[in-house]
């Protein structure tokens, strides 16, 4: 499989080797005579856009967003940003040595690790109804499969294979930790919470090799679709306490704070308020660090402009080696 990461291209390299097509848009030129097809390339290390110039309306019939690509192409200057003019394209098929290794992001981290931690995590757990809930989800080699797969978000936090997995053990020990804290907290029932609160993106988001959202989770979103599923397992338990089956509701629902930010309700308990702010420190620490492993390099002191939270990042002096 010939192929070279896209964040080691440089401006001038001819490029030749297989990618994943994220965008594919038949455009008019500015002089109305044709068409050009604009593109969005990726791998496991970035993405970088592009335009097919020749015989773009072939190509454009012949490719779709998702679809394994080879192209040949140069990488060029635009408005102060890299961008690939591309002289070939072609969807890859089965005769092609594909390792998809090099083409979807995952998690640093070795994923049946994380999933030992998950498990242990779950197992921790007292309150026999809320182990037995966990246990439903646990013991389904669909969902464990499933789980391990999805990304934590589309774009902004923990978007690779195994993301939603490092995501959920990272807000459950963070709740874990600060649980102790606060002695009237019901322990159980936020880390219960904590490993359930984004169980629904697993039926939100695609898994590869392009995240996209599925039409169930663009037209319901994770949370109700997670909270559907946490209490499908409800149904199957004899006697679930009706109250313990609404408080862990309530943490599904409110999970992300805020009205404008698609939760249906706000947090109002104790335990709901430690979720939400646990979810929001181990969200923006990952797309921080993330931000910073791209942008931190020479003398660069500033990320670039966070679009989403409208501020910068700063990062301060690279540290000397050794």
């Amino acid at each position: 499989m010939e192929f070279k990461p896209i964040a080691d291209f440089h401006i001038g390299d001819e490029i030749t080797g297989f990618y994943v097509l994220r965008r594919a848009d038949l455009k008019s030129r500015r002089d109305n005579k044709g068409h050009y097809l604009a593109v969005d390339i990726s791998d496991a290390t970035g993405h970088i856009s592009g335009n097919v110039w020749e015989q773009a309306d072939r190509i454009a019939n012949t490719v779709q967003a998702g679809d394994v690509v080879k192209i040949r192409a140069q990488v060029q200057s635009y408005q102060g940003n890299k961008q690939l003019s591309i002289q070939r394209l072609r969807k890859a098929d089965e005769r092609d040595d594909i390792d998809m290794k090099y083409l979807v992001p995952t998690v640093k981290e070795d994923i049946q690790t994380l999933w030992k931690e998950y498990t242990s995590l779950a197992g921790s757990l007292v309150n026999p109804f809320l182990r037995s809930l966990l246990r439903k989800f646990i013991d389904d080699p669909e969902f464990e499969a499933d789980f391990c797969e999805t990304p934590g978000g589309k774009m902004w936090h923990h978007g690779y294979r195994g993301g939603l997995l490092e995501h959920t053990v990272g807000v459950t020990k963070i709740c874990k930790a600060l649980a102790p804290l606060y002695p009237e907290v019901d322990r159980d029932l936020l880390i219960a919470a904590a490993l359930l609160h984004d169980i629904g993106k697993i039926r939100s988001y695609s898994h590869g090799p392009t995240f996209d959202y599925t039409d169930e989770g663009r037209l319901l979103g994770h949370i109700v679709i997670g909270n559907q599923m946490v209490l499908e397992r409800i149904a199957d338990i004899s006697a679930f306490p009706e109250e313990l089956s609404t408080s862990l509701q309530h943490l599904i629902l409110s999970h992300q704070g805020k009205l404008e930010q698609a939760s249906p309700v706000v947090p109002m308990t104790a335990e709901g308020f430690i979720l939400y702010y646990a979810d929001e420190i181990d969200s923006k620490l990952n797309a921080y660090y993330r931000i910073k492993y791209r942008e931190h390099k020479d003398d660069v002191r500033w990320s670039s402009y966070v679009r989403l939270l409208n501020q910068f990042f700063y990062f301060g002096p690279r540290k000397k080696p050794g």
